[in-house]
C-alpha cells in the first residue's frame, strides 16, 4: 500500500474509533483529536511551540472516556487524576530528547479555581515551548534546570480561568450525546488501538523530516496573533500532510477553518468577560441602530447608557462609568449639552441632556473582532 494511501487508511480509522466512543458537536473535532494523536509522535525535535488540549464539560459528558482514548493512542501517555509539579517535571525531563511524552491531567479542577495558588500552572505555562524549563535545587543545594516541553491534555468541569494558560490550549467542549455510543472498555479497545499505532509508526519514520521541512518553511496563518500561531501551527502542518492521501484534500482548510472559529469565540469569550470592551461594543451597536441628532453626529448619553445597560444586563452601570469608559478609548471626540425632550411622569418635557460626537472610525477599530457581524466560520 503506498504511503499516501496507508495516511488515508490511518486517519479514517482513527476518526471512526473517535466517533464510535465520544460525541462531538462541532463535526471537525473528530479530524482535530488524531491530528492531536499524531502530534504527540513527531513533536519532539521537529516543533518548537506546541498546543494543549484543554477538554471540559459537565459529568457524563465523555470527557474521561475521550482522554482513555488519547492513553491509548498518544506517544508515552503518563495519565493521572492528580499530578504534583515534582512528578510532573521530573517525568518529562526522564524522556530523551526524540522520544517524548504526553501528560493526560485527569480531574483537573484545581486549575479553574482562580484564588488557589497553584504552582502547577507556571511549570503548564512554559511547557508549550522547546525551551520550557523550571529550575530546582537537587540534595547537593546545586540548581538544576529540568525539561517542561511535551503535550499536555487537561480534562476538567469547568474549563481554565488562567488566562495566560487558557491561551495556550485548543478548547474541546463536551456536552451529553444525543445518541447512544458504543460502551468503552479500554481492554476491548485495546486491539483497536494497536491497529492504529502500528500505522502510526511508519507515519512518524516517514514524514518527519516532511514535516520539519513545512514547518521551516511556514508563512503562518492569517488572521491569527503571534500566540494563536504559534499553537495552531504544528496542527496546520500535520493537516497538510494529510491532506496528501485523499483525492479532494480537505483537512487542512477544515483545520484553519476550526482555528479562526475557536480564536473568535476565545475573543467572545473575553468580551463577556470584560466591561470596558462590552461597552464599546454595545456603543457600536447602539450607533449602528440609532440615528445621531443630527448630520455632525451627535447621541444622547442618557440613551446609550440605558441601551448599554439594558443589552449587557449590567443592572449596576452608571452613565459616568460609560462616559470615562469611552473617554479612556478616545470615542467621544466632544460633548453638548442641548435641551431635549424627556419623558418624566408621563409627561414630556425639555431638559438639558448631555450628547456625545462620538468617533465612529475609532470605535469600529476597536471593535471590529466583536461586532455582531462578525464572521464565525
Amino acid at each position: 500500500m503506498a504511503g499516501e494511501d496507508m495516511n488515508r487508511v490511518m486517519i479514517e480509522k482513527m476518526v471512526q474509533l473517535f466517533r464510535k466512543y465520544v460525541y462531538f458537536e462541532e463535526e471537525r473535532f473528530y479530524y482535530l483529536c488524531p491530528i492531536y494523536v499524531l502530534l504527540t509522535h513527531v513533536y519532539d525535535g521537529v516543533f518548537d511551540e506546541l498546543p494543549y488540549l484543554q477538554i471540559y464539560g459537565p459529568k457524563g459528558t465523555g470527557k474521561s472516556r475521550l482522554g482513555d482514548i488519547f492513553a491509548g493512542l498518544c506517544l508515552n501517555p503518563i495519565s493521572s487524576s492528580e499530578i504534583s509539579t515534582p512528578f510532573l517535571y521530573r517525568s518529562v525531563d526522564r524522556n530523551p530528547i526524540g522520544i517524548g511524552a504526553t501528560f493526560i491531567i485527569d480531574e483537573a479542577d484545581d486549575l479553574s479555581n482562580p484564588k488557589q495558588h497553584n504552582p502547577l500552572l507556571r511549570i503548564l505555562r512554559s511547557g508549550y515551548r522547546r525551551t520550557g524549563n523550571v529550575g530546582r535545587c537537587n540534595p547537593n543545594l546545586e540548581a538544576v534546570q529540568f525539561h517542561t516541553f511535551c503535550p499536555k491534555i487537561l480534562i476538567n468541569q469547568s474549563g481554565l480561568t488562567d488566562q495566560a494558560l487558557e491561551s495556550r490550549t485548543i478548547p474541546i467542549p463536551m456536552i451529553k450525546s444525543p445518541v447512544r455510543l458504543e460502551k468503552f472498555r479500554f481492554s476491548k479497545a485495546e486491539k483497536e488501538f494497536k491497529e492504529v499505532k502500528d500505522l502510526i509508526g511508519p507515519f512518524s519514520d516517514e514524514h518527519r523530516d516532511i514535516i520539519t521541512d513545512l514547518y521551516n518553511s511556514f508563512q503562518g496563518i492569517e488572521g491569527l496573533s503571534d500566540r494563536e500561531d504559534e499553537i495552531w501551527t504544528p496542527i496546520i502542518i500535520i493537516a497538510e500532510v494529510l491532506d496528501t492521501g485523499f483525492v479532494e484534500p480537505h483537512i487542512k482548510e477544515d483545520m484553519r477553518k476550526l482555528a479562526r472559529k475557536v480564536v473568535f469565540q476565545r475573543k467572545i469569550k473575553q468580551l463577556v468577560e470584560n466591561r470596558d470592551a462590552q461597552i464599546l461594543e454595545s456603543t457600536r451597536v447602539y450607533i449602528d441602530e440609532t440615528n445621531p441628532l443630527d448630520s455632525s453626529g451627535l447621541y444622547v448619553g442618557e440613551g446609550l447608557w440605558r441601551f448599554i445597560k439594558d443589552r449587557c444586563g449590567i443592572p449596576d452601570l452608571k452613565l459616568e462609568a460609560v462616559s470615562r469608559t469611552l473617554n479612556r478609548y478616545n470615542i467621544i471626540k466632544g460633548v453638548k449639552r442641548l435641551r431635549l425632550g424627556k419623558e418624566i411622569k408621563d409627561q414630556e418635557i425639555e431638559v438639558q441632556r448631555s450628547c456625545y460626537l462620538i468617533d465612529r472610525a475609532k470605535l469600529a477599530s476597536l471593535t471590529e473582532e466583536y461586532h455582531e457581524g462578525g464572521e464565525i466560520l
